[in-house]
């Protein structure tokens, strides 16, 4: 298995969120959401500075994730929990419905190559997606 950067995996893991949520919303909200989400949590993890999200909607990529090497000395467990927090702040943004499909698809979106270095960050989806569905049936009771 290979082993990814933590700037390779947080640009793969951003770039797969913002695609899923684009089909949800337009690509240019995804692209909104996400760059205020990154900036809410700068104050968390200081790192995150490191991120940066363009609105690509006038310029002529179609990546508006950019990760600075230097998210790479960070300890792979601090980089693993900012994902989780991402990624469950964007799961909560969509809804209930979407909620239990969203972790599902980002799943099936993330290539395989990465979840061994996902895991190692501490990041485990299969677990946030018991989270989510555990909370959804705690409000029920």
């Amino acid at each position: 298995m290979p082993h990814f950067e933590n700037s390779e995996v947080v640009r793969h893991i951003l770039q797969t969120l913002i695609r899923i949520s684009s089909r949800k919303t337009t690509k240019g909200d995804a692209v909104s959401a996400m760059e205020e989400l990154i900036k809410k949590l700068q104050d968390k993890y200081d790192f995150l500075k490191h991120v940066e999200i363009k609105d690509i909607r006038f310029m002529e990529t179609d990546e508006p994730v950019t990760v600075m090497s230097d998210i790479d000395g960070v300890k792979s467990n601090d980089v693993g929990k900012a994902l989780y927090d991402i990624i469950k702040t964007m799961n909560s943004s969509l809804g209930k419905e979407a909620g239990y499909f969203f972790i599902k698809e980002l799943r099936n979106n993330i290539q395989e190559d990465y979840y061994s270095t996902i895991e190692e960050m501490g990041l485990d989806l299969g677990v946030m997606q018991l989270e989510f569905e555990v909370n959804e049936i705690t409000k029920k009771l």
